[in-house]
């Protein structure tokens, strides 16, 4: 729990510091009827990343809907529009100091809200000079950047943070989580970042908490409902009432104001993946394609399993040793799934046997995440036709990927026997068979995140299941001295 110090020093040591200076820049520049594009084209050709991006999306069509190309800043600027500037360069460097390398679901999830509730406030404007225009955008922006900020940390109080919050909690829920975890609350944060960075304006009063009677501080609150609501669903109770607000507050009737809103939510869509981030488009409701929430917390929560060719080697030799010494067949299984699950890299893994009566199979033993259940639910009969799927897999005695198209002839034969136990349409699976007698099989999936298999996992998976045929080949010759 670092506290207000804490995050502001994390905060100060990050790359986001450069906001500040570069905000004071553009208002000079913008703010001032005297100043040319040559100034504010010298101005964004200081940063290089900057530039590209800016050329870019210039290019776009909504920019240059000619098609002519664009290859100077000074252009860019003619074909974005002088006032319109500020609210891309800000949203072009959040983007940039913001989104690392593997960023945390929630983080992006929230990014991409932040661009949609500024986008929102910036479209209640209409009437506003751009000037005005641009400033609710980055009044809306800004308050959200020490959210964004603390969510791109790797810090174990972020993760219990985001344990507790739903990508559409309310700003007064996410500081309470916030106070109880960080030790401070976002508002708070945000305020003493506003401060610190000499961030004067709009941003200010929005953060002040105080009831206020300016329509651009009602505007960036709206449009921080709006992109709350829409994660809700367009046809929900809170976004029926935040439309209420958005027409009474337009002047206009509330159909009008739901088609004004869905518009800006395309155009939302759109700016965003001519940003080049199309991890965030996924997390912007348009009109065409309602938002469902993805189930966040675990994923970030819960590192994901990667393969470990170290654990794997070890493993292998522990066999080897397992092998030599005093023979434990069980002690096998358990370390052939272990390395299946910790090595490979798969997430769950289970080992099913045949009863006594050869008519149904069941887990023995399990591996990995969200297997608790498996060893009372993962019963299976055993059809004995030339038409079941199991019996196929041990009349072949062939390792298999069931999903992938070299082994249609299997994944043809599925039923829900399997897949309605482990909720799973592509799996591995190798019969296990000792002195010609039926033993079981090892099942091994990515059930928990439903990440793709590969080859590479496959030819691990197939590099353990030789082992256990092994050691089984070794199990039968020493039962027959």
């Amino acid at each position: 729990m670092k506290g207000l110090h804490g995050w502001m020093q994390a905060i100060k040591g990050s790359e986001a510091a450069v906001l500040s200076t570069l905000l004071k820049e553009l208002d000079r520049v913008t703010a001032s009827d005297d100043s040319s594009g040559k100034q504010l084209a010298d101005l964004i050709l200081k940063d290089a990343s900057l530039t590209s991006t800016m050329i870019r999306i210039a290019n776009a069509v909504a920019f240059n809907p000619s098609g002519v190309p664009v290859t100077t800043v000074s252009r860019a600027i003619l074909n974005i529009g002088f006032k319109h500037i500020r609210s891309l360069c800000l949203s072009i460097k959040v983007l940039e100091a913001v989104l690392k390398e593997s960023p945390s679901p929630m983080l992006v999830a929230m990014l991409a809200k932040s661009l949609h509730g500024s986008n929102q406030a910036k479209a209640l404007c209409p009437d506003l000079p751009a000037s005005q225009q641009e400033e609710v955008f980055v009044a809306s922006l800004l308050g959200h950047l020490s959210e964004l900020l603390v969510l791109g940390s790797t810090e174990d109080e972020v993760k219990l943070f985001i344990n507790e919050v739903e990508e559409s909690s309310t700003g007064t829920e996410k500081n309470r989580f916030a106070e109880k975890h960080l030790g401070v609350s976002f508002s708070r944060l945000s305020k003493t970042l506003m401060k610190q960075w000499r961030i004067d304006g709009l941003v200010n009063q929005v953060l002040s908490g105080a009831e206020s009677e300016s329509p651009l501080v009602e505007a960036v609150e709206l449009g921080d409902e709006i992109s709350r609501a829409a994660l809700l669903g367009w046809d929900s109770i809170e976004f029926k009432d935040v439309m209420a607000r958005v027409a009474k507050y337009r002047g206009i009737s509330v159909a009008d104001a739901r088609k004004e809103v869905l518009d800006t939510a395309d155009e939302t869509a759109v700016m965003i993946a001519e940003y080049g981030k199309q991890l965030l488009v996924n997390h912007i409701p348009t009109s065409k394609r309602p938002y469902k929430p993805k189930k966040i917390k675990d994923a970030v929560v819960k590192k994901l399993i990667e393969p470990d060719s170290d654990f794997q080697l070890n493993t292998l030799q522990q066999l080897s040793e397992i092998m030599i010494a005093e023979f434990n067949i069980n002690a096998v299984f358990k370390t052939i799934l272990d390395g299946i699950n910790k090595g490979v890299g798969l997430e769950r893994v289970a080992l099913a046997i045949f009863d006594k009566s050869h008519n149904t199979i069941s887990a023995k033993y399990v591996a990995g995440t969200g297997v608790d259940t498996w060893r009372e639910k993962f019963v299976i009969p055993f059809q004995k036709s030339h038409s079941g799927f199991l019996y196929n897999l041990f009349e072949k005695d062939e390792i298999v990927w069931v999903g992938d198209k070299k082994y249609t002839e299997f994944t043809d034969l599925t039923t829900n026997n399997i897949q309605g136990i482990t909720k799973q349409k592509n799996f591995f699976i190798a019969p296990l068979i000792a002195d010609k007698k039926r033993i079981g099989f090892i099942y091994a999936d990515m059930g928990e995140s439903s990440r793709e298999l590969s080859s590479q996992y496959f030819e691990g998976f197939k590099r353990f299941i030789q082992q256990v045929r092994l050691a089984l080949t070794v199990l039968a010759s020493r039962q027959k001295r």
